[in-house]
């Protein structure tokens, strides 16, 4: 009599369990729900960021959700209906979608999803025109000065840079004097420069220099300038005309932020102050460091 008792209440409880687990046909079972509304929680968290999507593209995303998951939006409301009815089990659905949440977001940071570039990508080079000064100028033959030159300062300027440097001019000729040069420089925050020169003839030719310097020191880079024409011998007047010049710098840019880490520190220069009188309300300072001289040689 007991063991039929037992058996009876074992009945009824598979039974209930049945009844209550027993969904309609177009119901989500709890594995697709929790997997659509994760991705539906994802899409409208896009939409909700800084991206402008208008109201037409919004309808385009739900449809192609809609059909990643293989539903339609009236299984989707059903659905929706059935579990809400069922609080305690649409609740453990939601704890599930929110852990869902969790871990995606966690392997984004680790940056999981981002693309691995391969190098010949990733390092591939970059070469922006940097010159910011104009393309061509002239002075004619009587100019009351001995030389042109620039200065170009840039803050994005690095060590491994490469700068190509190109112009065309015409050197008229002068009195006595056959031939001139001219000169590109890079300056460090150390107080080094480093040169590279081109003799020019005085013979009214029209004739392209180009320079090709790599910034070889690993010590921040101030400035660049150069002389586009100058005598060796001190002359009052110039006559040069100066056309198509360009700065290119080349750099690769995923290298930027970790060839800034690894610069060379620039030692403190120190100054002395002299001793003065009483009276006196302006001090003398003396720099203990020196500036080496570009002295317009070549280097390689």
């Amino acid at each position: 009599m007991l063991r039929k008792a037992i058996k009876w209440m074992f009945c009824c409880v598979v039974l209930l369990q049945f009844a209550c687990s027993n969904r309609p046909d177009d119901v989500l079972s709890r594995s697709e729900m929790k997997s659509f509304l994760t991705d539906l929680h994802l899409l409208e968290g896009v939409f909700s960021s800084d991206v402008t999507i208008s109201e037409d593209e919004k309808i385009l995303y739900y449809h192609a959700l809609f059909q990643k998951h293989g539903i339609s939006k009236a299984q989707f409301d059903s659905s929706l209906v059935y579990y809400t009815r069922n609080p305690k089990v649409f609740e453990r659905i939601y704890t599930s979608v929110n852990k869902n949440l969790e871990e995606l977001r966690t392997e984004v940071e680790a940056g999981k999803y981002t693309p691995v570039l391969p190098d010949s990508i990733r390092l591939k080079p970059l070469e922006i025109n940097v010159w910011n000064q104009a393309v061509a100028f002239s002075y004619p033959d009587d100019s009351t000065k001995n030389q042109s030159s620039f200065s170009l300062a840039n803050s994005g300027l690095l060590t491994k840079d490469i700068y190509n440097f190109s112009f065309r001019m015409r050197a008229l000729p002068h009195d006595s004097v056959k031939s001139g040069y001219t000169t590109f420089r890079i300056h460090y925050a150390d107080g080094n420069v480093d040169s590279l020169w081109h003799e020019v003839k005085n013979d009214s030719v029209l004739r392209r220099y180009k320079f090709r310097f790599k910034a070889a020191r690993n010590i921040k880079i101030d400035s660049l300038s150069g002389v586009f024409y100058a005598n060796p011998i001190r002359q009052d007047t110039i006559g040069i005309q100066v056309d198509s010049i360009l700065l290119f710098r080349k750099y690769i840019p995923a290298l930027q932020d970790s060839l800034r880490m690894k610069l060379d520190t620039i030692p403190l220069i120190n100054q002395t102050v002299d001793s003065t009188k009483a009276g006196d309300s302006i001090p003398s300072i003396k720099s203990v460091s020196t500036i080496k001289k570009d002295a317009l040689k070549k280097r390689i």
